[in-house]
């Protein structure tokens, strides 16, 4: 049965992976019971049962389930990249967010959910297409994106949002790389790092027509920096590659073939 299951995950990934490189998919999707999200010695999961969810934490050596509840929707760990990339859960495992799996273009729901007891905090519902991005290390903010729709558009075009989850509101102002003219960005996410404090989050994008950037986000202080990777050629390569966390850098790598590294404290490229 688990090999059954990670084949169907892998197959969707990849699927997924392909739609969105044309820009056909807006959004990664959600984790339904596959890899989940692992905090320590446990790793969360969610699973549909007949119009709810349940939500449980599984001992990692061994499987045994320690906890679980039942929630009313059919809710998902968010994918944060089209690699099987997880996220949703707060540096200090106290917070756990999980995303509709029917969000449609009219709205988009998520659940706040109490890592420790499984209780629902909060709901929200968004107007449009949203996705997951990321919590701010202490979960006071919840960042989303927020994909633009248009006609004729070969590519995800997406703005990235900043909701208060103390005061339970969206925050007006557009999360953006201050050196662009505009917030609307465009891209699909390709894999993640997270720094350790998780104020940091790096995501690779491949962007056709473009050239692949990696968005740095500060979660701590509601910034962002593009920084354009050096690439020749199709994009196709970009998929496979990943993200790793050096001592003052971070290297675009697949194996031990470096793409480029780049200086966290600068955002000097060097290829």
């Amino acid at each position: 049965m688990i090999r059954l299951t990670a084949t169907a995950f892998v197959l969707v990934v990849v699927a997924a992976a392909a739609a969105a490189a044309d820009g056909a998919a807006p959004t990664p999707g959600v984790d339904l019971g596959t890899f989940g999200i692992r905090s320590g010695p446990v790793r969360y999961f969610t699973l549909p049962a007949g119009g709810r969810t349940l939500v449980q934490t599984v001992r990692v050596r061994g499987g045994n389930v320690t906890r679980f509840r039942s929630i009313r929707g059919t809710f998902g760990i968010p994918f944060v990249a089209n690699d099987g990339s997880t996220g949703g859960l707060s540096q200090d495992r106290a917070t756990l967010v999980l995303a509709s799996a029917r969000s449609g273009p009219r709205a988009s729901r998520f659940v706040v959910v109490d890592a420790r007891r499984l209780a629902v905090r909060e709901t929200i519902t968004l107007k449009g297409i949203w996705s997951f991005d990321a919590l701010s290390p202490d979960a006071r903010l919840l960042y989303l994106i927020q994909h633009v729709v248009q006609q004729n558009a070969n590519a995800n075009r997406y703005y990235v949002r900043a909701y208060d989850l103390v005061h339970g509101r969206l925050l007006k102002k557009i999360i953006f790389d201050t050196r662009e003219k505009w917030g609307l960005m465009s891209g699909t996410p390709v894999t993640r790092a997270t720094t350790a404090t998780g104020r940091w989050v790096y995501t690779l994008y491949a962007r056709p027509g473009g050239q692949p950037f990696v968005h740095a986000l500060d979660a701590a202080n509601r910034r962002a920096v593009c920084i354009d990777i050096p690439w020749r050629g199709s994009q196709d390569r970009l998929w496979g590659m990943k993200l790793a966390l050096e001592p003052g850098r971070l290297v675009v790598h697949k194996g031990k073939t470096r793409q480029a590294v780049i200086d966290t404290r600068t955002f000097v490229v060097r290829a």
